[in-house]
């Protein structure tokens, strides 16, 4: 059984199907992590998020490569419907993979910038979404 499991970890096609929703399922937990994080202000909070965002978006890469290198095992055995599905299926990945490069690379730029330019953080101005609740919470209690 180990040895069955082994064997198919080794393939392309297996990987891709393990982790083909992990660029999706991480996309989605950063931006809830992203939203609570901008209504709580909190710079670490962000980071953390935009890590999981890098990560999210960066896996989109091997699920890619993975995908393009079983491409033509899976058409073989697919019948004509799964033939069409597999092709639009690459069509939406060789289409989409840039987004996946270009929310890496803005999520790596959104970690290090307010190290270097600490004005460009969103956390700490006067009109972050965790300041104006805060505002109107005060004005109702007063």
């Amino acid at each position: 059984m180990i040895d069955t499991l082994l064997r198919d970890l080794r393939q392309a096609e297996y990987i891709h199907v393990l982790i083909n929703p992990l660029p999706i399922y991480g996309l989605a937990m950063a931006w809830v992590g992203l939203i609570v994080s901008l209504f709580l202000g909190s710079r670490r909070a962000q980071i953390a998020t935009l890590a999981i965002l890098l990560i999210s978006a960066a896996s989109a890469w091997p699920v890619y490569e993975l995908g393009q290198q079983s491409y033509d095992r899976v058409l073989s055995m697919a019948d004509s419907d799964g033939q069409a599905w597999l092709d639009e299926h690459r069509d939406r990945a060789e289409d989409l993979i840039y987004f996946f490069y270009a929310l890496a690379l803005l999520s790596a730029v959104a970690i290090v910038a307010p190290m270097k330019w600490p004005k460009s953080s969103i956390s700490g101005r006067k009109n972050s979404p965790s300041r104006i609740s805060q505002r109107g919470t005060a004005k109702k209690i007063r």
